[in-house]
């Protein structure tokens, strides 16, 4: 699937006109709230209301055991108390006698907040749903699944809450965490430090300017067992009547295989070029060497063989001077020496120009 083809089926996912006002967080019913250390309750979604007929306004600000006393089984208070040790999610699943029900609820820990998201277990989340609503969410899976088999998230920028659909980064990355709500920061805080601002800055950027409809990026990812992968995010972006970003239905695609490739053929071609250069060096080097050779030889011929030459050719000048009767034989001989000088020179002269072209054209070659 090409990247424009996804873009594309995401903006379709978007524009599904059943969804805009729906998160997916409400119409599958989880619940979702937060303590301080001290058991406060400091959030409460709508979804938690129903599950635990427990109104937002009647406790929220109110420590969550006095609420709940007596009532709440001993392991959700033991496993909520290890939670706050804990760096990734802690998932797992308990009947909750005085409900009548099985919970099964994923909690985690982050800035000495613990979040809890949990639902029924004992039966499929969408059996109490009304037709209308079921027939829309199996509409936007249809949707949403053409996008991407893999992490499938939908974020509540208002809310700063993400929805993690259906399993897959529990796949994917190893995290309990199945049709669950997590905070932002939880997202932020498994992003790699080297791309954390990069990431955050650009994406508040793309959502401040009001009009972009896609936002995608590659980052680093920390899993569950604390390596990281290569990721790329992709969402649509959906705004309010008043223009402002309010949610994002996106995938995180785990690209860690393209990626290495990638960063192999990056370091073969560098160790490519490494050797390229390294050739040329030697070439130039025995190019050099062979010049420095030339010139040794050229400055014995010079002096062992030129210069006698020379040295001949001036006897005969001098004796040219004074012996009348030979003094034209000397002349002739002595013009002789120096046109064999001359010859040598113009010879050495080529010689002296061959090695600058062949250093130009060797390197031209490499």
């Amino acid at each position: 699937m090409t990247i424009s083809l996804q873009t594309r089926k995401i903006e379709r996912a978007g524009r599904y006109k059943g969804y805009p006002d729906k998160p997916i967080s409400e119409i599958i019913p989880n619940g979702f709230f937060v303590v301080d250390q001290k058991w406060i309750v400091k959030n409460w979604n709508r979804a938690a209301e129903n599950l635990l007929a427990v109104k937002a306004e009647d406790i929220i600000g109110r420590n969550l055991w006095e609420t709940f006393s007596e009532i709440i089984p001993l392991q959700f208070y033991t496993v909520y108390h290890k939670a706050f040790l804990e760096d990734i999610p802690v998932h797992f699943v308990e009947y909750w006698e005085e409900m009548g029900t099985w919970f099964d609820v994923v909690t985690y820990y982050y800035e000495d907040n613990l979040s809890v998201s949990f639902k029924y277990s004992n039966h499929p989340a969408h059996q109490e749903l009304p037709e209308e609503r079921l027939k829309m969410l199996n509409e936007l899976y249809r949707y949403i699944t053409e996008v991407t088999n893999d992490c499938l998230w939908e974020w509540d920028l208002f809310a700063k809450e993400l929805f993690w659909i259906d399993g897959g980064h529990k796949r994917a990355f190893g995290y309990p965490i199945v049709n669950a709500i997590i905070p932002q920061y939880f997202w932020e805080n498994r992003l790699h430090p080297d791309d954390k601002l990069r990431v955050l800055t650009r994406l508040n950027e793309i959502i401040a300017t009001g009009t972009a409809t896609v936002w995608e990026d590659e980052y680093r990812f920390r899993k569950a067992d604390g390596e990281y992968a290569y990721v790329q995010d992709r969402a649509h972006i959906i705004y309010d009547e008043n223009g402002r970003g309010s949610r994002m239905i996106g995938a995180t695609l785990d690209i860690t295989a393209r990626k290495i490739a990638e960063i192999q053929l990056v370091e073969s071609e560098r160790n490519l070029n490494r050797e390229r250069l390294s050739m040329q060096k030697e070439i130039t080097d025995a190019v050099l060497n062979a010049q420095e050779r030339e010139r040794a030889d050229i400055g014995k011929e010079l002096h062992d063989n030129l210069n006698q030459i020379l040295g001949a050719a001036k006897i005969y000048i001098e004796l040219a001077k004074t012996d009348e009767e030979n003094r034209e034989m000397c002349l002739n001989k002595s013009s002789g020496y120096l046109m064999t000088v001359i010859e040598a020179i113009r010879k050495i002269s080529k010689t002296l120009a061959f090695p600058q072209k062949h250093i130009i054209e060797s390197g031209k070659r490499i």
